[in-house]
């Protein structure tokens, strides 16, 4: 057994395929090191599949991350991988019994998860490129906020939860005509043990009052995505980025979540009245809640915006 401290073109066997981990592209060669991203929960790393050179992301947890709840999440987003945003639910899951090979040589790896690598920018990332923002348009916005109430409403027509739903877990296609969800491990659906530690959302997206299990709930993602949709219909318009700090990657700030009467409530208000009163009555309601099950429910959202924009 060797602790796992992958190398630039160190290969690992996985079933009857082998990966080669590949260079961090903005390090020099000297340097030998992977690409990796690194998470609160997880290291994530980039490795190429020797036989079809397609990219794949090997997402290895953290010691109190890992466990035996993480295969029942993954049998469930296999079952629902076919659903608009959870293409990263086609994944394998890593365990001695399946995987001898590489779980003997690094037991770091058990519980680890192979899924596709997706090349995108996620929607904070949008937010905080100053120039992306400024071209960030009407149109494109209508097209982002459509698709991505379609995935949201689609987990919960399923009774499935994101549970961390915030801008730096939406991957945007490139014409911003669809969404993929990141950090898939946190998902709330009926029989799934809960994880070892719950959700209780990224600041910017939490609600002030959230039960003793967070977001882990059939609900929990209503306030959050009630957040998330507010920001992709009204970030084209300069009045309301005129109220954000630069290199903020929300819209509201932690202390403005929830508060009424500061000058960028306002103004959002006034950008989603102008495209709907129906979408502000929306975004009052879930503003004003008392708890997640007084948000509206995403297929409102979603239903609304059709009918506004379709």
């Amino acid at each position: 057994m060797t602790r796992f401290q992958p190398f630039p073109g160190m290969f690992l066997r996985i079933g009857s395929s082998y990966f080669e981990f590949l260079p961090h592209p903005l390090l020099p060669a000297d340097k030998e090191a992977v690409f990796v991203l690194e998470g609160g929960e997880a290291l994530v790393y980039q490795l190429r599949n020797l036989d079809t050179q397609e990219r794949w992301a090997l997402k290895v947890f953290k010691a109190s991350y890992r466990g035996p709840h993480l295969k029942r999440v993954t049998e469930v987003l296999q079952r629902h991988a076919h659903l608009p945003g959870l293409y990263l639910g086609y994944r394998i899951y890593l365990t001695q019994a399946h995987y001898p090979e590489a779980v003997e040589a690094f037991p770091e790896l058990e519980y680890a998860v192979l899924m596709p690598w997706i090349d995108a920018r996620t929607w904070a990332g949008l937010m905080l490129d100053q120039a992306a923002s400024v071209d960030y348009s009407f149109e494109q916005a209508r097209q982002l906020a459509l698709a991505t109430a379609q995935v949201l409403w689609n987990l919960e027509i399923h009774s499935l939860a994101h549970g961390d739903i915030a801008g730096s877990n939406i991957l945007l296609t490139p014409q911003l005509s669809g969404v993929q969800l990141l950090d898939l491990e946190g998902l709330y659906a009926p029989g799934l043990p809960q994880p070892k530690k719950v959700s209780w959302g990224s600041p910017g997206y939490q609600h002030r009052n959230l039960p003793r299990q967070g977001q882990w709930s059939p609900q929990g993602d209503r306030f959050a995505g009630a957040v998330l949709l507010t920001e992709m219909l009204t970030w084209w318009e300069p009045r309301v980025r005129a109220y954000v700090a630069d290199y903020a990657e929300t819209l509201f700030s932690p202390q403005e979540l929830q508060q009424i009467q500061t000058p960028l409530w306002r103004v959002v208000r006034d950008v989603l009245l102008s495209l709907s009163r129906d979408l502000r009555y929306l975004f009052d309601q879930a503003w004003t809640s008392s708890s997640l099950t007084e948000c509206p429910e995403l297929a409102t959202w979603a239903m609304t915006l059709y009918s506004v924009f379709v």
